[in-house]
């Protein structure tokens, strides 16, 4: 019986996480970029992503790449 209903609860999840993502909108990214840094730490990367775009700054993260450790710069 439990069974039966998996489909239907599944069908309701879908639609629940479209409404949500409908609703909050997701930013417009201009532009997006890495800068090397090692060791990257998020206090340093938000500043450096600050640094280099300035008002258009949204948000930053660390990351670790091929090329080793990685600022993800979102303006």
């Amino acid at each position: 019986m439990a069974a039966t209903n998996f489909p239907k609860k599944l069908a309701l999840i879908m639609v629940i996480t479209v409404m949500v993502m409908l609703v909050l909108e997701p930013q417009h990214v201009e532009c997006a970029f890495a800068v090397p840094l090692n060791p990257c730490t998020v206090p340093e990367c938000i500043a450096q992503c600050k640094k280099i775009l300035h008002a258009k700054f949204m948000s930053a993260s660390c990351t670790t790449g091929s090329q080793g450790n990685l600022c993800i710069c979102l303006g």
